[in-house]
């Protein structure tokens, strides 16, 4: 009956245990993407850009207005005619209590055309390049969350090696207790060994610290609390071994230079000020619209009811103190600001992509060069232990080795995520 109890016990604790979900390093990318108020916010932004886009556009098209003028006066008019005598005086009604008027125009600019479509030009490209600025943001947020999700495993790993490095340290120092009270060794001994295995925990609670904060960030950029321990993370697969070198520079920067939202964002925006030097330009020629209109009238004598009429209507505004001239200039200037920012960013990315390889390239020549000193450093501790056996070695030369074990062991552990983040920043940089 008592085993019974315990086990019904075991079944609730376990049904009333929350779930802990697992994801991935894609599943978290993607739910801090979704999540990004940063990235509603620029989405919002583009969409504006491009309803202001297909807002001016509508300018170019005919315009149709309508109106309709309703009076009520204060009393009739009848004019009158003085007739030469003997006549008498006449006198008509020119104007009712209650009159009326609807118009009904259309309008179609001609040579306002030419400003309206570089208008237009310049904000659909606008529109284009924050389009692309999104997207910019969106890779720069999953460059960054992925970076954070190797880091807080790299913690997570330099952890681990602490407390393997503890463990030999503490089966060491019960050796050397052994040995103390024997009188082989000395206090010192067991003192060093001590204080050796005290800077192992040091390292190990750094580690785990580290890892907590990068835990932390991780949840809140998923909108989620930072101690919350529903979620838990997959670890990714790191490489053990570096891969082919890769291809020369050149075709990469062509690539990246093809692929990156930034250059496209840039050309962009250069095209857009291009575009709004010309509309400025083309705002100092005069104004030439179409015309067509249809008006009815009632309660008037001297109005014709139904009237209609087609023409040209041209406005030039000769002095306005240098305003538009200016504003020409302005624009002017701005376009070759663009200009130059955009081949300011073809630099950058070359300048880039060419840091990036040299990074994978190196964390790849740190990733062989580590996975050789650990195996050495494991083959220099076991012949150091078996000598300190034997008698042949001190504990100097124990706490040498086990250092130079420990080291490699977190040289090797970094330089496998050192050398994954690297591909991976490779690969942003390419606009991959």
């Amino acid at each position: 009956m008592n085993a019974f109890a315990v086990l019904t016990l075991l079944v609730f604790e376990a049904a009333d245990a929350p779930s802990v979900q697992r994801l991935t390093m894609d599943q978290v990318v993607q739910m801090a993407v979704e999540s990004s108020s940063a990235l509603k916010a620029a989405r919002a932004r583009a969409r504006g850009n491009e309803e202001q886009a297909k807002s001016l556009r509508g300018r170019l098209l005919p315009s149709v207005n309508l109106s309709d003028e309703w009076q009520r006066w204060n009393s009739r008019f009848y004019p009158s005619l003085e007739l030469p005598p003997p006549m008498p005086t006449a006198s008509f009604l020119a104007r009712d209590l209650t009159t009326n008027t609807f118009v009904a125009a259309a309008g179609q600019p001609l040579l306002g055309l030419l400003h309206l479509a570089s208008d237009h030009s310049a904000l659909s490209h606008a529109a284009e390049a924050a389009a692309c600025d999104v997207q910019t943001l969106e890779a720069n947020l999953r460059d960054e969350v992925r970076t954070q999700f190797m880091r807080m495993f790299e913690a997570r790993t330099l952890a681990g090696v602490a407390r393997a490095s503890q463990v030999q340290l503490v089966e060491q120092l019960v050796v050397a207790k052994e040995r103390l009270a024997a009188g082989v060794l000395t206090p010192a001994d067991v003192l060093r060994l001590d204080v050796a295995a005290a800077n192992a925990r040091q390292q190990e609670t750094q580690a785990l610290a580290a890892e907590e904060v990068t835990r932390a960030g991780l949840l809140v950029a998923l909108g989620r609390e930072p101690h919350d321990a529903s979620i838990d993370f997959v670890e990714p697969s790191t490489p053990e071994s570096a891969e082919a070198t890769l291809s020369d520079l050149a075709p990469l920067v062509a690539r990246a230079l093809h692929q990156r939202s930034e250059i496209r964002s840039a050309a962009l925006v250069a095209e857009a000020a291009g575009a709004g030097s010309h509309a400025r330009t083309y705002d100092l020629l005069p104004d030439v619209d179409l015309e067509a209109g249809y008006m009815h009238v009632s309660g008037q004598t001297f109005m014709k009811p139904d009237a209609a009429f087609v023409g040209l209507k041209a406005g030039w505004q000769i002095w306005d103190w240098g305003a538009r001239w200016y504003q020409h200039r302005a624009a002017a200037s701005q376009a070759e600001a663009a200009r130059a920012l955009a081949d300011d960013a073809r630099r950058h990315v070359e300048t880039d992509v060419a840091a990036r390889l040299a990074n994978v390239r190196a964390t790849a020549s740190a990733l062989e060069t580590g996975r050789t000193a650990i195996g050495s450093a494991e083959e220099a501790y076991r012949v150091t232990t078996v000598l300190l056996a034997a008698g042949s070695a001190n504990t100097t030369d124990l706490l040498d080795a086990q250092a130079a074990l420990t080291q490699a062991r977190l040289n090797f552990a970094r330089a496998r995520y050192e050398y994954a983040l690297a591909r991976m920043s490779l690969a942003r940089a390419l606009g991959d």
